[in-house]
């Protein structure tokens, strides 16, 4: 989930605990279950992420063309950033706490003997289901997914790729994303849309200046890129993370 605020800091409510005792009543008048829901408080700071530039006065003013190249190049470094630290970050140097550290380990919920990378992926997401979230999504490496889509039945057929196709990658009825922020090897899912939600202090922007004095007897100018965000993880059981790894 996307949000927006305009503190320096944010305060939300984790879920601890929920025991669902619902049931039918047993008769008029009688007294209804009980359930448990606890939550804890949980304030987190809003993060700086940014980087800069020095770039020729003279350049820029000759080609327009390259500023908004160096633009471009600068907000997509911090996307990259920005991957990362929602993916793995530990909450160090200014840094966010990623999902990556809050989700909880892979542990087959159905006891399976045996089971490939594919079916893995499967239980994960029925873990995600049991803890009553639904899994939107995985995240994978590039080189785990492209693995996963050249895997061949014994006759040598692709079990899910298609050479041809033009989808979007999904995997057992959910968006696949690849990124080079998660380790080769590794995954996570879980409810994206429902259990973490980031909220934006300030969208990402870029600023010129000029007024720095060694900057202006150099005639050179500082593009800076800068955003600043929070990311609030509602319910940590609703992600679960795990090594690849077949069950022989």
């Amino acid at each position: 989930m996307s949000g927006s605020t305009d503190s320096n800091a944010i305060t939300y409510v984790r879920e601890k605990l929920f025991t669902n005792s619902a049931a039918a009543q047993a008769s008029e008048g009688a007294k209804k279950a009980q359930s448990d829901l606890q939550f804890e408080e949980v304030t987190t700071g809003v993060k700086t992420l940014a980087h800069f530039v020095k770039a020729s006065r003279q350049i820029l003013d000759d080609a327009s063309m390259l500023q908004s190249y160096i633009n471009g190049r600068l907000a997509y470094g911090l996307k990259l950033v920005e991957d990362r630290q929602l993916l793995n970050g530990d909450g160090s140097s200014g840094g966010l706490t990623g999902i990556m550290n809050a989700a909880k380990s892979f542990a087959d919920p159905a006891k399976l003997k045996t089971y490939s990378i594919i079916d893995q992926l499967r239980l994960a997401q029925l873990q995600v289901i049991m803890a009553e979230y639904p899994a939107s999504g995985f995240v994978l490496n590039p080189v785990d997914w492209a693995k996963i889509e050249l895997e061949k039945d014994t006759i040598g057929r692709h079990i899910i790729g298609n050479p041809q196709s033009l989808a979007q990658p999904t995997l057992w009825g959910v968006p696949v994303v690849q990124t080079q922020a998660m380790a080769a090897g590794t995954f996570l899912t879980g409810a994206f849309n429902l259990a973490a939600q980031i909220f934006d202090r300030q969208s990402l922007g870029i600023a010129v200046a000029t007024e720095n004095e060694d900057d202006f007897v150099k005639n050179l100018v500082t593009i800076l890129c800068e955003e600043r965000l929070a990311l609030a993880i509602y319910r940590p059981d609703a992600f679960v993370k795990g090594s690849l790894a077949a069950k022989a």
